[in-house]
């Protein structure tokens, strides 16, 4: 095989792969405590919750399609359902220690605290 075949089959791989690498950002993360305690179709404010191969966030489950890394930022494309049926939408994800900074569908970042 040649070095450009490998590297392929690696970026391949690579892309494909679940969010293991990103394990930082699994879990619950919220704007403040009572959206911690909430749940995905209470009315209240809910968490964003973020598993190897699905997000969910304000009413939305989504499927994590395509990703990659650029420096310390996620950018993914969600498959997304809820209320307004079924759409593809961008969503990227920085963690910051305890705080994850959040865009969700290209409006304005989002900053939250995980929950414990």
């Amino acid at each position: 095989m040649t070095c450009l075949r490998i590297a392929a089959i690696l970026a391949a791989l690579m892309l494909s792969a679940p969010l293991h690498a990103a394990e930082p950002l699994t879990g619950r993360w919220a704007t403040d405590a009572s959206a911690c305690a909430g749940h995905f179709f209470s009315a209240g404010p809910s968490p964003l919750v973020v598993t190897s191969y699905a997000v969910r966030w304000q009413g939305e489950s989504c499927r994590i399609g395509r990703r990659y890394k650029a420096g310390e930022t996620f950018y993914m494309e969600a498959f997304c359902w809820g209320a307004a049926g079924e759409r593809s939408i961008p969503v990227s994800l920085r963690p910051q220690g305890q705080r994850l900074s959040l865009t969700w569908d290209r409006t304005a970042r989002t900053e939250l605290k995980r929950c414990q």
